[in-house]
């Protein structure tokens, strides 16, 4: 006997909730009346900085503990700046200072990593 689990394509309603969460977030000053929908969009757009940074520095190349620190810097203040200028919102509604710097952190930087080590290994080994 075989259990396989269809795979269902997404719902109109999922497909027209992630269309609305993007759109939100790329407005300033947008509602969030769930700030688990924000702490969503800050953790994907976290993922996306530090793919975009990892292969940057790895083009460029930028190694060594600089290159960690200044990541970690970058990821930190933009996401920092993202919640409160942009989205303006205060981040003591969102669990604090620490809460925001925190929210998705470890899976970015290891996505930072990967990319950054690849990148930076078939571009300049031979």
């Amino acid at each position: 006997m075989s259990s396989k689990k269809s795979s269902q394509p997404q719902t109109n309603s999922e497909t027209v909730h992630w269309k609305k969460t993007l759109a939100k977030a790329l407005v300033s000053g947008s509602d969030w009346p769930d700030k688990d929908e924000l702490l969503d969009v800050l953790y994907w757009g976290r993922q996306l900085l530090a793919l975009m940074i990892g292969i940057f520095w790895g083009f460029i190349p930028l190694h060594g503990f600089l290159a960690i620190v200044l990541y970690i810097v970058i990821s930190t203040t933009v996401g920092q700046l993202y919640a409160t200028n942009f989205q303006k919102v205060d981040e003591d509604s969102l669990g604090g200072f620490w809460e925001l710097a925190k929210e998705g952190f470890g899976s970015a930087f290891a996505t930072f990593m990967v990319s950054w080590i690849g990148v930076y290994s078939a571009s300049h080994f031979n």
